[in-house]
């Protein structure tokens, strides 16, 4: 399957890995989340940065949530 695309838009697991990044965690830790491997969050992560032409996983982050394509997930602290 191919997730990079020019649209802006991003898939589910590109969405999944980025909500996750927000919160902090790292590359090892989304994965253990999200049950999949390093590779395959990698991968999203790689696609969510070229979906929104962004330069880092940061400003993938930071564009997702200006566009309202992920939320920050609630912190029950």
């Amino acid at each position: 399957m191919d997730t990079c695309n020019t649209s802006g838009r991003l898939d589910a697991g590109q969405r999944r890995v980025l909500t996750l990044a927000a919160t902090g965690l790292i590359t090892d830790e989304v994965a253990t989340q999200l049950g999949m491997s390093v590779d395959d969050v990698r991968r999203h992560t790689a696609g969510a940065i070229a979906a929104l032409g962004a330069r880092s996983k940061l400003e993938a982050v930071v564009i997702a949530l200006r566009r309202g394509l992920i939320d920050l997930p609630e912190q029950g602290r």
